[in-house]
């Protein structure tokens, strides 16, 4: 009875749900490791045609999944080549984090939720930029992945979308 008083106590201590907060409806962990692996396909990004190359690895003993991004942008002989790499870190079931470099110099924490078949990264920091990636699963062979950037009104608009197929499973 004791452990029944103690649990509903913290309950009530944490206070309802903020206003218009959602529950995570997915499962990060395994979504995750669903992404693990080689991916490769085309879209478009900042309105140019592009080759998307992203492969996601578990490193440093497991304790992290590293993302890899590579995409060339536009056609040639103008093609541009943007690199990035995220170290995410499971921290629940309905959560992660990350760290995103990228051939830029920019540096921005990522976290990360669940959105039925998708994970969501939201990325970025007021102070520099707000956006967000969107990794849905269509298959278990193929996902979408859209990039979208918060404006200084507050809408969003997107940057990028790209279909990318496995070439890779996990080892």
């Amino acid at each position: 009875m004791s452990r029944l008083v103690f649990a509903l106590s913290c309950l009530l201590m944490l206070g309802p749900p903020a206003a218009g907060a959602q529950e995570p409806s997915g499962d990060v962990p395994d979504l995750l490791a669903r992404l693990e692996g080689a991916w490769s396909g085309d879209g478009t990004i900042l309105g140019q045609p592009a080759k998307v190359e992203m492969q996601w690895e578990p490193v440093l003993d497991r304790a992290f999944l590293r993302l890899t991004w590579v995409s060339h942008i536009g056609a040639a002989p103008k093609t541009m080549r943007f690199e990035g790499q995220a170290y995410y870190r499971r921290t629940g079931p309905a959560s992660a984090r990350a760290t995103w470099f990228d051939s830029s110099g920019q540096v921005r924490p990522i976290v990360v939720t669940a959105a039925g078949e998708a994970l969501v990264a939201a990325w970025g920091t007021p102070e520099t930029e707000v956006g967000e990636t969107t990794y849905r699963f269509e298959s278990a062979t193929r996902v979408l992945v859209v990039d979208r950037v918060r404006q200084k009104d507050g809408s969003w608009r997107e940057f990028g979308r790209s279909t990318l197929s496995r070439t890779l499973s996990p080892a």
